[in-house]
């Protein structure tokens, strides 16, 4: 572990799961995660402060982008962790991981090819504290918390609404699962969980339709227990059929779906990079059924909600139901992603942007 620097931050990744993490807590240094690694700790504590990357939070963003010393715990710093541009030259990096292939793509790194399990019981607990950079790193937390401004989109609901009034709605055990776009986003960006509660997906893989099947292995994962599944309309219909699945074993997962008029993700790339729309909406060539009456169809209890008034009412129905059941939310199209790294063109030329040039 380094002892010369003054601004160190522990980046927590998927490869530290299973590992006792409490010896981290003794550090006093501040701790961020992976999107996949977001539950291994509570996100309440107060040395936690988000999840940095493309798409990542504010002030996650901020304090990996100032920090001297990143220490890399199971993570394996991907493009939509650590973006495009990665780490500044000058930072330091102590990266841990298993497997060698991991640690060879950065050259440069001071490596520990060993287990986290190992690192952990090697770690040195007799760590100098750091008041001003901790200082400096809450209030950046006060100045970017998880839910704010940004991601309001005028009257029409939107997918930030929905996760955020259903955070306290949760059980202590919930295991969620997201499907890809606006689904994936406004659950890893906005919701804080507690011990014991799961966020999954399928990573860096970002393949559409992968939420229902998910979810009905993590239900049978779970003894037929239940599962609360996020998904979007565009990728429901590649996947569809899997409701069936779910009837005919009962199981007992609680879908909401973000009706938003097909591929909202893929029409903001296509928008950023000033693209006519291509089969990304309704006026471009795609369009989704009524999933209200796929549900019924199915003989699935459903529901649907389109105002912030009815929301919570809606989602407390929805988990009080018995076996499957659903909730169609109609959010608005137009929705934007809040906060995210966006190409930057300039000159006919696209630049990817620093961790601080965050839009909006």
């Amino acid at each position: 572990m380094p002892h010369s620097d003054d601004r160190p931050v522990i980046l927590l990744g998927e490869g530290a799961r299973g590992a006792d993490l409490t010896k981290l807590f003794g550090l006093g240094m501040p701790i961020i995660s992976s999107w996949q690694a977001c539950d291994l700790i509570d996100n309440l504590h107060p040395l936690y402060f988000g999840r940095p990357g493309v798409y990542g939070q504010r002030c996650a963003n901020k304090i990996l982008y100032n920090a001297d010393t990143v220490i890399s715990i199971g993570c394996r710093m991907s493009v939509f962790t650590v973006g495009h541009t990665g780490l500044r030259p000058e930072q330091r990096l102590v990266m841990v991981d298993i497997d060698p292939a991991e640690l060879d793509r950065f050259p440069n790194a001071k490596r520990r090819h060993m287990t986290v399990a190992r690192f952990l019981e090697r770690l040195d607990p007799e760590e100098r504290p750091r008041p001003q950079w901790l200082k400096q790193c809450r209030v950046w937390r006060e100045m970017y918390p998880y839910f704010d401004a940004s991601h309001k989109s005028g009257e029409m609901l939107n997918a930030y609404d929905v996760v955020h009034e259903l955070e306290p709605l949760l059980p202590p055990d919930a295991t969620i699962v997201t499907d890809m776009g606006v689904a994936l986003c406004a659950a890893f960006q906005v919701l804080r969980l507690r011990p014991g509660q799961r966020l999954m997906t399928s990573g860096g893989l970002g393949e559409m339709g992968c939420g229902l099947p998910a979810a009905i292995g993590a239900s049978f994962a779970r003894d037929k227990g239940e599962v609360i599944c996020l998904h979007c309309d565009g990728g429901m219909s590649m996947n569809v059929q899997e409701l069936q699945t779910i009837v005919h074993h009962q199981l007992p997962i609680k879908i909401i779906v973000f009706e938003n008029d097909a591929y909202r993700m893929i029409r903001s790339t296509q928008e950023n990079l000033r693209m006519e729309y291509s089969g990304v909406n309704r006026e471009s060539g795609v369009t989704c059924p009524d999933y209200f009456d796929i549900f019924e169809a199915y003989g699935i209890q459903t529901d649907e909600v389109s105002s912030r008034q009815n929301l919570t009412i809606s989602l407390e129905i929805l988990l009080e139901r018995k076996g499957p059941a659903s909730l169609v939310v109609h959010t608005d199209p137009e929705q934007a992603f809040s906060p995210k790294l966006q190409p930057i063109l300039e000159d006919g030329k696209i630049r990817s942007p620093t961790f601080e040039e965050l839009s909006p």
